[in-house]
C-alpha cells in the first residue's frame, strides 16, 4: 500500500515541544503561567499574551523549536517496519509555509538524524487546506496519517477512497470522524491488518481483442470489497500481421 505520513505531532513531538517553550517564554514575559486550559490551541488564548506579542515570539522561534523536534516514540522503527513489509512512505508535511528558511533541508536533516526512512517527501502549504489531499490523489495514497481534523476533512475520505488515521492530540479530541490512534505501535498493527483478507491482484489484459477481458475488468473493478487492485497493465494489441505500433495497440 501507499502510506501518507504527516511529520509534526506524527513523527515528531511538536506541541509538546511548543507547549514548554511557551510556558519557558511566559515566564520571562510576564510568569502568568495558562490562563485558559479549555484553549483551542496553544498559540489561541492559552496565555495572556498580546497578539503581536504571540506572532513576534512564533516567527522568531519556530525554526529553532522545528530543528530541535524529537521523534514520537517508536515512529522510525515502525515506519522502518512498514517499508520492509513492501509498504510505499511518502512523508506529506505543510512546512511549506513560509515559516522557514530552507523547509527542504531542514526536514531532510531531521529525517535523517532520526533514521525516519520514506521513497519520497513532499511539503506543501500547510494554510492550504487541499494541498495534502492533492499529494495523496495524485500518488493513489491509501491510508493517510495526520493529526489535523481539517486536513482529513479535506481528503474527503469516502469520495476519493483515502483512509484517514487522526493521531491523538489534546486539541483534536472533538471528533468520531476518523479512527483515532494513539501510537506508532497502534498504526502499524492497523495497516497491517488493513484489507488483510482481500487478494492482492495486478490484471493483465488486451482489452480490444475478445470480450472476456471486458467483463473481467468489470467483475475485477465491482469486487473491491475482495479484492485489491494494485495494478491494470495494459498488452499492445496486434493482428497476426504485426502491422500496428506498441503506441497504437494501447491506444486501442
Amino acid at each position: 500500500m501507499k502510506i501518507g505520513i504527516d511529520i509534526d505531532n506524527v513523527i515528531s513531538n511538536f506541541d509538546d515541544t511548543l507547549l514548554k517553550e511557551y510556558l519557558k517564554h511566559d515566564k520571562e514575559l510576564r510568569n502568568t503561567g495558562i490562563i485558559d486550559k479549555n484553549a483551542s490551541y496553544i498559540r489561541n488564548g492559552m496565555f495572556d499574551w498580546s497578539e503581536e506579542e504571540e506572532i513576534k515570539f512564533y516567527k522568531t522561534n519556530i525554526e529553532r523549536i522545528a530543528i530541535n523536534l524529537k521523534a514520537i516514540e517508536g515512529a522510525s522503527k515502525y515506519i522502518n517496519k512498514l517499508k520492509e513489509d513492501g509498504h510505499t512512505i511518502y512523508i506529506i508535511s505543510g512546512r511549506d509555509n513560509g515559516e522557514y528558511s530552507d523547509p527542504y533541508k531542514m526536514t531532510i536533516d531531521w529525517l535523517e538524524k532520526y533514521n525516519i526512512v520514506y521513497d519520497e517527501l513532499f511539503l506543501v502549504d500547510a494554510y492550504n487546506s487541499y494541498s495534502k489531499t492533492e499529494i495523496c490523489l495524485n500518488y493513489n495514497v491509501d491510508i493517510m496519517i495526520d493529526d489535523s481534523k481539517r486536513m482529513c476533512k479535506n481528503m474527503k475520505v469516502k469520495e476519493h477512497g483515502v483512509k484517514a488515521l487522526l493521531m491523538d492530540t489534546a486539541y483534536n479530541k472533538n471528533t468520531d470522524e476518523f479512527i483515532r490512534v494513539h501510537s506508532w505501535e497502534e498504526i502499524y498493527e492497523f495497516i497491517s491488518n488493513y484489507k488483510k483478507e482481500k487478494i492482492n491482484v495486478i490484471l493483465d489484459t488486451d482489452t480490444y481483442n475478445e470480450c472476456d477481458d471486458q467483463f473481467a475488468l468489470a467483475y475485477l473493478i465491482k469486487s473491491q470489497d475482495k479484492f485489491n487492485i494494485e495494478a491494470i497493465t495494459v498488452a499492445p494489441f496486434s493482428h497476426n500481421s504485426r502491422n500496428v505500433s506498441v503506441k497504437e495497440g494501447q491506444d486501442l
